[in-house]
């Protein structure tokens, strides 16, 4: 299961800017509290791209592992 989600996140990784990936990795060093600050941030504006990133930065806060690979990529 673990493979299907890296490689579904390889994949919407490859999709966005560099510059988003950047900001995205700026995200994911901070602290959890500030994660998911960011997250409901997100959420606020309600719409499919905050929801969806909101979504990918609680599932990499969820798997710590796959969080740091993306960090360091």
């Amino acid at each position: 299961m673990q493979l299907v989600a890296d490689k579904g996140l390889r994949d919407l990784l490859l999709q966005v800017t560099p510059s988003a990936r950047e900001k995205l990795r700026t995200v994911l060093i901070l602290d959890q509290p500030d994660r998911d600050a960011i997250a409901s941030e997100l959420l606020r504006y309600g719409d499919a791209n905050g929801i969806g990133w909101a979504d990918v930065i609680d599932m990499l806060t969820l798997h710590p592992d796959t969080r740091r690979k993306v960090v360091s990529c």
